[in-house]
């Protein structure tokens, strides 16, 4: 893991693994296309956590990890956590899977809670379980799931798909802090379900109609139904910090709704003031970069109003320090106006 100033663009910290790394890769800018495809499906982003009331970053990196006794080597991960401010080592956590997984592990999903990461695993590019370590000065993994796979998360709950007995699947919240359930709800045969869920107490769920809905991920309960007019081409964001769900697309409209599921605003599909005929590219709270055939503007989420017409360049990434601008030639580092 290697840490930037993005004040000067520079390398401020690398942090290798102790154990083996299963993925051998060069440095990003020198990754090949088919390179760049699987480790974004098998090794996550770091994401932003607090370790003790301070800034950090946590990684997770698939590794074989060192032999034990008189036993053999074991796939694995290894669990890196890293101050934000200056990139120096606050722990690593060996993480061994239960069993002997006969293929190469990827981190598909990490997903920061209160005071817990999730992280849900795959098998030769196949889900296969999830596990959760706790955000503690000195880290433990609280528990591990086999036939679990995560999809999405909020404070205390965790979204995704358990599989059954009869080998079929059902819909479930479990715990971060422990993996018991919350509620499951049935999956019907022959429907597929897509669930996305951007860090929000909402999830958006997608059937085999044009329609959508919202469920609370704590509870499985139901908060928007399929007559107010959310449908499947609506993509929903949420920016970090942020307190709004925006569900959008160029042909059916926008969608704004608060974390209780209450409709804030909403745009029919159009062009003119009233109308909406763009697509989100990026959000910072509760702002949202969007782009039409005239360009990029800002819409403030809680009341739909435009709040910047001309946005200039719409970021990739954006957080309260920086906009990233991703290029063929590299990354572009925007640093925010005091």
């Amino acid at each position: 893991m290697t840490m930037y100033n993005l004040a000067t663009g520079k390398a401020v910290t690398t942090i290798k693994t102790q154990n083996t790394p299963t993925y051998e890769l060069p440095a990003p800018r020198d990754l090949s296309k088919k390179q760049a495809e699987m480790a974004r499906s098998r090794v996550s982003f770091p994401v932003p956590v607090r370790i003790g009331g301070i800034p950090a970053v946590v990684a997770v990196v698939p590794v074989q990890l060192a032999k034990q006794g008189s036993g053999s080597a074991q796939a694995g991960f290894e669990v890196i956590a890293a101050r934000a401010d200056n990139g120096k080592l606050i722990w690593r956590l060996p993480v061994d899977i239960y069993g002997d997984p006969a293929g190469k592990l990827g981190a598909f999903l990490v997903q920061p809670g209160n005071g817990v990461v999730t992280v849900t695993w795959t098998e030769d590019g196949y889900m296969a379980g999830t596990f959760a370590v706790s955000l503690d000065d000195e880290p433990r993994m609280l528990w591990q799931r086999a036939g679990f796979w995560m999809v999405g998360a909020s404070g205390d709950a965790v979204l995704g798909f358990r599989e059954e007995p009869d080998e079929e699947y059902s819909m479930a919240g479990v715990a971060a802090s422990n993996g018991r359930d919350l509620w499951a709800k049935g999956v019907p045969a022959g429907v597929t379900w897509a669930v996305k869920s951007t860090d929000t107490p909402l999830a958006k769920l997608d059937d085999d109609s044009e329609q959508a809905q919202l469920i609370e991920i704590a509870t499985g309960d139901f908060v928007l139904s399929k007559r107010v007019g959310l449908t499947k081409r609506m993509s929903c964001n949420h920016g970090e910090g942020g307190t709004v769900l925006l569900c959008a697309s160029k042909q059916d409209g926008a969608l704004a709704v608060d974390k209780a599921g209450k409709i804030l605003w909403r745009r029919a599909a159009g062009d003119g003031p009233n109308g909406w005929n763009a697509t989100v590219e990026a959000e910072f709270k509760d702002l949202f970069y969007a782009k039409d055939k005239d360009g990029a503007f800002v819409v403030d989420g809680r009341t739909g109003r435009t709040v910047s017409p001309d946005a200039g360049i719409v970021p990739d990434r954006v957080n309260a320090y920086a906009a990233l601008v991703y290029t063929d030639t590299g990354t572009e580092v925007h640093l925010a106006k005091r």
